[in-house]
């Protein structure tokens, strides 16, 4: 029998948020229907599904509307459209939004899923006074903690922070989140053109500032790489100025759909993930980034910090460069790129790991188990 999940997020659905669609288009025995505080102007396709949201337009009223929700927890109208869906859980993503979500899940009396994935756990509390959305997660976190089956950590760096800022160890599981992984073979991989990929928001924890400085390391040994950097975001500027002042060979490609990114990933040598930790705390939980690139065979190099090393092999971590050691980070750019055995070695070991550890079916079945126990352990 098929049952109904709410899949709520407060913005639906940012195109960087791949992962959560492709999650929630991979359950079986659960039907997904998306709810939120609103839509997101060029967002991800949600047609195949229902959409609920608290408002439409972004006005002056409908941004007061939104507070209200977020300070009170009431909109019969919401809560009533939620209902009319029928779901038998809500899951909700982050713990920010989780917190908007509980109100509609008490008065439904249905069981909450949340996942944790970096930033909710990792910001610095003084950074999350300054939106409507963290305050209410700020007043309403501990009823959040009592209230919600369980909390889904992407790694096992988000479930220790988790642990440290108190939430209940016996609700927190650790589970990957899926993505595709096509049949490949060994034939089927081949070193590509000297291109150095980037793909990510242009925010501080992303670190493309890091690569960008690496890369002027990297030309004097391969005078003829160039830079692509997918995505945007608020550093864009700056990270244009950082890259005209190293003369390096950088483009700037904007954001692009999941069928360009894989485009640009079968063409690049390697990805880059250099994220470091922000100023406020800020920091990945698992970039789904880099798994995406070793299904498509791309070797991948980033600074081994907690998190992002869950997406490598084992015997890949101990080669990646401590946090901020840019000479370290051009060297290992450098060894994939002149090195056939060694791009050869992190390509076959890259497409094993995901393949054992991230695939979609398999880590949505798992998902949908928990999904099952959760409804069958909750008292209304």
């Amino acid at each position: 029998m098929t049952r109904n999940v709410l899949i709520y997020r407060n913005e639906l659905l940012p195109p960087t948020e791949t992962f959560i669609l492709l999650q929630a288009c991979g359950l079986q025995s659960f039907k997904p229907a998306f709810a939120g505080l609103k839509r997101v102007r060029d967002g991800l396709d949600l047609a195949a599904h229902p959409v609920i949201t608290l408002c439409g337009a972004d006005s002056w009223y409908q941004k007061v509307k939104r507070r209200f929700f977020l300070r009170s927890g009431r909109s019969r109208q919401f809560i009533h459209a939620a209902a009319i869906q029928g779901p038998q859980l809500i899951h909700a993503h982050f713990a920010i939004d989780a917190c908007a979500a509980l109100p509609i899940a008490k008065v439904l009396r249905i069981p909450l899923v949340v996942t944790l994935h970096g930033y909710d756990v990792s910001w610095r509390e003084e950074s999350l006074t300054c939106w409507p959305t963290t305050r209410a997660y700020l007043r309403r976190k501990e009823l959040l903690w009592e209230y919600a089956a369980a909390f889904i950590c992407v790694s096992e760096h988000v479930l220790r922070r988790a642990l440290i800022l108190g939430y209940p160890p016996e609700k927190l599981w650790v589970h990957h989140i899926g993505i595709r992984v096509k049949t490949c073979n060994k034939q089927e991989r081949h070193r590509r053109k000297k291109i150095v990929l980037f793909v990510g928001r242009l925010v501080e924890k992303k670190g493309c500032v890091h690569l960008i400085r690496a890369m002027a390391r990297v030309r004097r040994t391969v005078p003829d790489v160039r830079l692509v950097i997918v995505g945007d975001g608020p550093l864009r500027k700056s990270l244009e100025t950082e890259a005209a002042s190293c003369s390096i060979d950088a483009v700037f490609v904007g954001h692009q759909s999941q069928f360009a990114v894989q485009q640009w990933m079968q063409r690049a040598s390697v990805l880059a993930v250099p994220s470091a930790e922000a100023r406020n705390g800020d920091s990945e939980g698992l970039p789904t980034v880099l798994c995406e690139a070793h299904a498509e065979g791309l070797p991948a190099v980033a600074f081994a910090i907690d998190g992002v090393t869950e997406a490598f092999p084992i015997e890949r971590r101990k080669t990646l460069p401590v946090a901020g050691d840019i000479a370290a980070l051009a060297d290992e750019i450098i060894r994939l790129i002149e090195n056939d055995p060694a791009w050869h070695e992190a390509s076959d070991a890259g497409f094993q790991y995901v393949a054992e550890h991230f695939d979609l079916n398999v880590q949505t079945r798992l998902l949908e188990k928990k999904y099952e126990e959760v409804i069958g352990g909750h008292r209304a």
